[in-house]
């Protein structure tokens, strides 16, 4: 639903699980209960916050523990722009490419919400780009 494929999906078909290579490291934690985040946040002493992942106008941006809360409670938020992606139908306004779509989002963030960075800045290597974004 959010490709600028020709092909039509039915909503869910292609949300499976994560790609295969994504590995979490076992000091990691992993929750969607906002709660927790804040709690884990605190206990570690964590005030600056990379945010990452998809979808940004959606849960990035606005779940409890995205963007906009964590401005709300004071941490220091910083998005990782091209490990980011937004749900996005190129068929609806602004009629733009979905690239194009995520790229008024990410300035849409930074504008309104907080800084950005690219992959670059944390790996040394390449900032990623989906070979079909020109």
């Amino acid at each position: 639903m959010g490709c600028d494929c020709k092909e039509k999906y039915e909503p869910g078909a292609v949300w499976k699980r994560q790609i295969k290579t994504l590995r979490i490291d076992p000091a990691d934690a992993i929750t969607d209960n906002a709660q927790e985040t804040w709690n884990l946040l605190h206990a570690r002493g964590i005030d600056n916050v990379i945010l990452m992942g998809v979808h940004l106008n959606m849960c990035v941006l606005g779940r409890p523990f995205g963007i906009r809360q964590m401005v709300k409670l004071g941490k220091n938020v910083v998005l990782v722009r091209d490990f980011t992606d937004c749900m996005y139908n190129p068929r609806m306004r602004p009629y733009v490419s979905h690239f194009a779509g995520n790229r008024l989002m990410v300035e849409y963030v930074e504008k309104y919400w907080c800084p950005t960075i690219t992959s670059a800045t944390l790996t040394g290597k390449p900032e990623f780009r989906f070979k079909s974004d020109k």
